[in-house]
């Protein structure tokens, strides 16, 4: 169970790690139309998130049978995972339509 914890822990601080620097990395109009590209339908988001998470999941797990470090699956692949998963975080817009960047009234 403790290594459980550990392991959860490790995954949200990747998670906000890969948001802060998509977030910063990637401007903000650009942001805006990745997240309207990925969620214009729900059915089209489910599949590209579950496409995404098999590839990286295969690929890593290729790349751990074949170096020998097979034993440490269940910590690397979630770990890589919670990249893409800060990635899709940082899409999403956190402003809406009516907001102005600036307020002065």
């Amino acid at each position: 169970m403790r290594n459980f914890i550990i392991s959860a822990v490790l995954d949200m601080i990747f998670i906000l790690i890969s948001y802060f620097i998509f977030k910063n990395v990637i401007n903000g109009p650009t942001r805006h139309k990745l997240y309207e590209k990925l969620m214009s339908s729900f059915a089209k988001f489910v599949i590209y998130i579950f496409i995404a998470s098999v590839l990286i999941n295969s690929i890593a797990a290729y790349i751990l049978y074949k170096t020998g470090y097979v034993m440490y699956i269940n910590i690397i692949n979630p770990a890589l995972v919670s990249v893409l998963v800060g990635f899709i975080v940082s899409t999403v817009p956190t402003r809406g339509i009516g907001d102005k960047k600036d307020i002065s009234k």
